[in-house]
Formats: C-alpha cells, sequence, structure tokens
C-alpha cells in the first residue's frame, strides 16, 4: 500500500512538470532562425592588393621609370663599378647588385612630354650610412641616348657610353668614357682616365693617374680640351681640337695627330719630357721652351730666335713650313723635347 502511495506522488510530479513547461513564457519557447549556410562554391572575400613597393628588394635591386628623351640624371656614389650605357628607349633602368635600396627623385618633367626630364637616383639604404648615395658591387644603369649624366662618387671605377654629355667627381678610381656627343668633365684623385670617340669641350684631371685621349673633337667652334695630371702621363691621339691645354707635374706629355690652321696647343711638363708627333706638311710656329734637357726635331725647322745658352732655362723659336697661323707651346722644365715625323 505505501509502495502504491509513492508511484502515485511520482506520477502526479510528473504531470505537474509537463503542465509548467507547456504555460512557459512565449520568450522562452521562440525558436532561433538558422544562419543560412555559405555554399561551398560562393566565393570568399579577398583582402585588396597592396600597392608594389616603392623600393626594389632583395640581393639585386633593379627599378625602371619612363622618361623624357633629353634626360638629366643626376647621382652619388659611395662605392662600386658604376657601368651606364644608352639605349633606343625613353626609359631609365638601375640595377644594384649587391648594395643597399635606393629610389628615383623626380626634380622637374618635360614640358612636351610631361614624362620626368630631370631625376635624381638616391640610396635609401646604404652600408655605411653615407647619406643618399648608392653603395653596391655593380650599378648598371640604362638611359636614353640624349641623356647629360652627371656623377659624384667616392670610391668608384666608372664606365659610361653613348650619351650626351657626362659630368663625372670622384675621389678615386678609374673613368673611362666612350661615344660622348656634346662635351664631357672628369676628375678623379687617385685613377686613371680614358677618353675615346667622343665629342665637344673635355677637361680632364687627376691627381695620380694616366689620361688618355683617343680619336676625340669639338662639337662646337672653339670647343678646347683641357688635360691635367699631377702625376701620370697624357697621351693624346687623333685629337681635332683646336685648342689644347695639356700639362703633367711628373710624367710624359704625348701628342699625336694634325696640327690645324688657327690651332693654339700648349704641352707643359715639370719632370717629364714632350714628344710631338705631326705630318711633315705642318705650317705653324714652334715655340719650345726647356732647362736640364735637350730639343731635337726631325721636321726641317727655320729656326727665327733661339737662346741656348748655359743656364737654367733655354728657348727656341722657329717654323714649320708656310709659318701659318697655328701656334705650337712646348715647355718641359727637367726633360727633352722632342717633335717626330708622324
Amino acid at each position: 500500500m505505501q509502495t502504491k502511495k509513492i508511484i502515485e506522488n511520482l506520477f502526479l510530479t510528473f504531470a505537474a512538470v509537463v503542465v509548467m513547461t507547456a504555460s512557459a513564457s512565449p520568450l522562452f519557447s521562440q525558436k532561433t532562425a538558422p544562419v543560412p549556410a555559405v555554399p561551398s562554391h560562393s566565393p570568399q572575400p579577398v583582402p585588396p592588393a597592396l600597392p608594389a613597393p616603392a623600393i626594389a628588394g632583395g640581393d639585386g635591386n633593379e627599378r625602371s621609370l619612363k622618361v623624357d628623351a633629353d634626360l638629366n640624371l643626376q647621382l652619388c656614389v659611395n662605392e662600386g663599378t658604376v657601368n651606364i650605357n644608352s639605349w633606343k628607349r625613353n626609359e631609365l633602368r638601375v640595377f644594384v647588385h649587391d648594395g643597399g635600396k635606393f629610389g628615383f627623385k623626380i626634380l622637374e618633367k618635360g614640358e612636351k612630354s610631361g614624362d620626368p626630364v630631370w631625376v635624381t637616383v638616391f640610396g635609401v639604404e646604404t652600408r655605411r650610412n653615407w647619406g643618399d648615395c648608392l653603395s653596391g658591387g655593380d650599378i648598371e644603369i640604362d638611359v636614353p641616348v640624349n641623356t647629360t649624366v652627371k656623377i659624384k662618387g667616392k670610391s668608384t671605377n666608372t664606365s659610361i657610353d653613348n650619351v650626351r654629355k657626362a659630368f663625372i667627381q670622384t675621389a678615386g678610381g678609374d673613368i673611362t668614357l666612350r661615344n660622348i656627343a656634346a662635351g664631357l668633365n672628369a676628375s678623379t684623385y687617385e685613377g686613371d682616365i680614358t677618353v675615346e670617340q667622343s665629342k665637344g669641350a673635355v677637361t680632364l684631371e687627376t691627381t695620380t693617374g694616366n689620361i688618355i685621349v683617343f680619336d676625340a673633337g669639338p662639337s662646337d667652334i672653339g670647343d678646347v680640351l683641357k688635360a691635367k695630371t699631377n702625376g701620370g702621363m697624357i697621351s693624346l691621339q687623333k685629337v681635332s681640337h683646336r685648342q689644347l691645354e695639356v700639362n703633367s707635374i711628373s710624367g710624359t706629355v704625348a701628342y699625336n695627330g694634325a696640327i690645324l690652321s688657327g690651332g693654339s696647343y700648349s704641352l707643359s711638363t715639370t719632370n717629364g719630357s714632350i714628344r710631338l708627333a705631326i705630318p711633315q706638311t705642318s705650317n705653324c710656329t714652334v715655340n719650345a721652351t726647356y732647362g736640364y734637357g735637350r730639343f731635337e726635331s726631325e721636321l726641317p725647322l727655320k729656326i727665327t730666335t733661339e737662346n741656348i745658352t748655359e743656364g737654367p732655362v733655354k728657348t727656341v723659336v722657329g717654323t714649320f713650313g708656310a709659318g701659318g697661323d697655328a701656334q705650337i707651346r712646348l715647355v718641359s722644365n727637367n726633360g727633352s723635347i722632342a717633335i717626330k715625323k708622324q
């Protein structure tokens, strides 16, 4: 009987629970709306692409820029081998191997093309933290043919081929210039300078090094060729400038070429010899001054003034051929002067 009573109580408790659940607040009885599933074939949202970096990275840094055909390019180089060549594109390309990152700074745009006409290449990351100059193992640059290049450098070997003008100033390293169309100016504290097949006004200077000029001439009337070295040889061959100013403090000066009408040729050395090779048909006046050495000529010289007495200074003035209006001035303080047949 007691067992039956317990079962009845359990049944009544269960029934009460069912009734309370059925009459509960609608807040608890509402079902949450299902979230629609994304079909497996639907494209997923893609974040916008990042813009290309302004500065190239990696072992070989390379950048290019569309530019005006008459580009003016300037850069500073701390160290490395610099090679600049032209191509038939209105485009500037710079490649720095084993060096720091770099960028382009546009200083001016061309009025007609609207493209950069004056550009600086600057270093952003250098090995020795030397300002905004480039540093690298090899620095290769391609430019339009009509480009004017201006370079300042510390320790660089520089080669420039087939541009309009070139201006280079370095603290050390060799400089080679070929096919410069309208003038060049190159100076280095310690290194050789070589110029080949170039035109225009030429100014070359090295403190310790040789200067060699082969097949050069003016691009405008009156263009002058100037070459100076404190310790080295100067050699000029097939030069058609009518005005030469050549000086070596300690080294031989050699000229092999024609003597042009109206020309003014000044060759001097303090401690060295002068060698002049000219055609036998030359018409000019020669003024030779020398000290502890001698003067000799394979061409017949008609002497007009001569002072070869003992002493620190000797002079010989004479003419070749009909004389003409070309003037040659030769000075060697401590060396010989020789004029040879070409």
